[in-house]
């Protein structure tokens, strides 16, 4: 039986991670490094213990591409991210967060070179700290050894992939960095996702299963191609916390895969979501509009139940400091009939009350129909 998806489990998962050390890394004693008055040991979520600057105020994140929205919802600043992956900063860009703090627009991704980092470039920009995907072993290795303190960042690895958790996680190694006074969003931002989930909870009590739709997520999409997220992914972690059914999950299928119309009309699924990692729009699907694939006989678009993901702060999808909206934004689309609040208001509301931002109505439309130009690189 799947594990129900719980907000509050962050909490717990949040110190277990931090602790927890990668098979193929070895922890360093930090009794074997030599520090200054201005130097401290950090721990990184493969294990590493790594040394940094007491308060950096240069970074730089790589392949884990959301983390540069955490080091804002954590310290409240962007002006000390110096660069960030290209794939990223078309979602920067185009993201809410560019007119909240549009220091970070000022980031370079040079640094990234044929998808892959340039230790050259990396050097020209001097980062106190490098933040890098835990998967990418090679990577982390090959900055460490130029001699930037690197730091790895978990992210699908994480149990049960909860992005509320994963964001938590994420937060506390901010703190962790930066030290001093951080935000009291760290702890803000988990008790309003449990908050969110009890909502949720409640209005979904006595929902049988035959009332529940099935969901699929578009994860990537072109002509080409149709990768889907399912089981042990964030796809898995939104529907089943949100009411729905993961079609794909519970055919087998886990993390993202690439499959054709024909599995897609085999799912047919009531409720199709398209992630911002993907210039997709629903009207691409409902106008039938893509090349070579035929959309109209899935039944999510004959019902026009087609939705892109917002993009506020970040994109929605992967963990991120508007999680407690995705959750709200999301089970009103799965259950219209339970959930009847505004969720402008709601999205206005949390805006200024999280990020103390007061959103124009122009804002909150960009942010519930995001430009596709937010998914190039």
């Amino acid at each position: 039986m799947k594990k129900k998806y719980s907000a509050l489990a962050g909490i717990v998962l949040s110190a277990t991670l931090l602790t927890a050390c990668n098979s193929n890394t070895t922890a360093t004693n930090s009794e074997e490094k030599e520090l200054t008055k201005e130097e401290k040991i950090v721990k990184d979520q493969t294990g590493r213990e790594v040394k940094i600057k007491k308060d950096p105020d240069s970074i730089v994140v790589g392949g884990i591409l959301p983390y540069f929205s955490t080091w804002f919802v954590g310290t409240n600043s962007t002006k000390e991210i110096k660069g960030i992956h290209p794939n990223a900063y078309n979602a920067a860009e185009n993201s809410i967060l560019s007119k909240i703090s549009p220091d970070i627009k000022k980031a370079s991704t040079e640094f990234v070179k044929n998808g892959d980092v340039n230790i050259e470039e990396l050097s020209k920009i001097n980062p106190d700290v490098y933040f890098e995907n835990a998967t990418e072993q090679k990577t982390l290795d090959k900055v460490a050894e130029s001699g930037i303190p690197t730091m790895g960042l978990q992210t699908i690895k994480v149990e049960d992939a909860d992005p509320l958790a994963t964001f938590n996680s994420w937060l506390k190694v901010t703190s962790d960095v930066k030290g001093g006074k951080t935000s009291d969003r760290t702890e803000k931002f988990m008790k309003e996702g449990e908050k969110s989930q009890k909502m949720i909870d409640d209005g979904l009590k006595g929902t049988k299963k035959s009332e529940k739709p099935k969901v699929l997520f578009l994860h990537q999409h072109t002509d080409n191609s149709i990768v889907v997220g399912g089981g042990n992914f964030f796809s898995e972690k939104w529907t089943e916390a949100t009411g729905g059914i993961d079609v794909v999950g519970d055919d087998g299928v886990d993390g993202q895969k690439e499959v054709n119309m024909e599995q897609i009309y085999k799912w047919n699924p009531d409720k199709i979501y398209i992630t911002n990692f993907t210039e997709t729009q629903p009207n691409d699907l409902l106008k039938n509009k893509v090349s070579g694939q035929d959309w109209s006989q899935v039944k999510a678009v004959k019902d026009k139940a087609v939705y892109k993901v917002p993009l506020g702060i970040y994109r929605w999808f992967p963990p991120n400091g508007d999680a407690p909206l995705m959750l709200k934004w999301m089970a009103q689309h799965n259950h219209p009939d339970k959930f009847n609040y505004d969720m402008k208001d709601e999205i206005k509301s949390y805006y200024q009350d999280f990020y103390d931002y007061k959103l124009s109505d122009e804002d909150v439309d960009s942010i519930l129909h995001p430009s596709s130009d937010a998914a190039k690189y």
